[in-house]
């Protein structure tokens, strides 16, 4: 079913859209580190989780409301903000997943469907809050649309530099994760669920 639904035109189009999108896009994002980047890449990287409190959250939610954004595209916004501002870069590309659960069919079967999605996001010109939501808000629903895509297609589209250093297309991933505050506890004999 999937492969019949990314055929043709439609592949097509998905192609053609990551094709025009990550088109000349930088192939590294240059923040400042401690230590000169290693020859070959190890994968010894690290995460730096976030957690917003109640108060910050709920302004959140009104600024992004008042502009017309989720939330996630608003922090985001911020997040691209901050990578250009250490970077000093203006063109940048941010990875973040995708659930990839977007049609009623695949929403009741088990499995990993998630798939990798490239947001690049122009920070040029100074932008204020309002046009940098808005064009994080514009990359953001293009990127969904055409999420369809393995990102391993992606990147054989695109066929960005190779360098043994760094991961293709993005080096910075931004997860989003909703947490809902919950007290209910499941109970299941023989098994310790958290």
């Amino acid at each position: 079913w999937h492969r019949q639904l990314l055929s043709g035109e439609r592949l097509q189009a998905q192609g053609e859209y990551w094709r025009q999108t990550l088109a000349d896009a930088p192939t590294l994002l240059d923040l400042p580190t401690d230590h000169p980047r290693p020859a070959q890449q190890s994968f010894a990287g690290a995460h730096a989780p976030l957690q917003l409190d109640a108060g910050l959250t709920a302004a959140l939610r009104r600024l992004s409301q008042a502009h017309g954004v989720t939330l996630f595209m608003t922090v985001m916004a911020a997040w691209a903000a901050v990578l250009a501002r250490l970077s000093g870069q203006q063109d940048i590309v941010i990875g973040t997943p995708s659930a990839n659960r977007n049609r009623q069919e695949v929403e009741p079967l088990i499995g990993f469907f998630v798939n990798t999605l490239a947001l690049r996001l122009d920070l040029s010109g100074t932008p204020d809050a309002a046009a940098l939501l808005a064009r994080v808000r514009q990359a953001a629903l293009a990127a969904q649309d055409h999420q369809d895509l393995p990102f391993e297609q992606v990147v054989e589209i695109v066929n960005p530099s190779r360098n043994l250093n760094h991961t293709p297309l993005f080096q910075v991933m931004f997860s989003w994760q909703t947490r809902q505050a919950s007290s209910a506890s499941l109970q299941l004999p023989d098994l310790d669920v958290s």
